[in-house]
């Protein structure tokens, strides 16, 4: 079986019911793939600021860049938000690290967005762009497979979900063991479903 994106897999174990048959299907079918990642644009150009050490001033010229209706409504508010969490406190860039984590037969794809030393430890972080609330399962099920997939690439790291238009952090702090076995279930869901459509 191919390999299956953090984000992809979140939503998976979201989703309650037969909305998890037809998410496998579209993976299956590559249909998520004629859709853009709306978020990528602004994703890749935090990064970019971060990866050449430029001001976040470069984020003006990338708004003025845009000339999609939606990303001009909406990708301000993003930049925003960023910009207010990175006023929060110092903070270094460094290059985050990642991985595959293997549950059971499915791969996944564990790539947060960003390393940053936040008062002298560093954390690995995972950005988090859409326009409703982010969930604390959400938050949860993401800080697992961080954890489970970087905690060897990360030691004495930090492990965390950026609500980026809200600057808020959500930092992991206890393993959850129970967690970890119901994402191993919902990975063999994956793959049941994925095997027999």
């Amino acid at each position: 079986m191919e390999k299956i994106s953090l984000t992809y897999f979140v939503d998976f174990v979201l989703k309650a019911g037969t909305p998890k048959l037809t998410g496998v299907r579209e993976f299956k079918e590559r249909k998520d793939e004629l859709h853009t990642d709306f978020y990528r644009q602004v994703r890749e150009a935090i990064v970019d600021m971060h990866r050449s050490g430029k001001p976040t001033s470069v984020l003006d010229g990338f708004l003025a860049a845009q000339h999609d209706e939606r990303r001009r409504r909406i990708y301000p508010s993003v930049v925003n938000g960023y910009r207010k969490f990175l006023a929060s406190t110092r903070m270094t860039w460094f290059e985050p690290p990642a991985s595959t984590y293997r549950l059971g037969d499915l791969e996944i794809n564990v790539n947060p967005e960003l390393g940053l030393v936040i008062d002298g430890t560093p954390h690995v972080i995972k950005m988090y762009f859409r326009g409703e609330p982010l969930s604390s399962k959400r938050v949860s099920v993401v800080l697992n497979l961080l954890m489970n997939g970087l905690a060897e690439s990360t030691p004495g790291g930090a492990f965390a979900v950026l609500d980026v238009r809200n600057a808020k952090i959500h930092t992991f702090k206890v393993p959850n063991p129970r967690l970890s076995l119901l994402l191993r279930g919902e990975a063999a869901s994956f793959a049941t479903i994925y095997t027999g459509l």
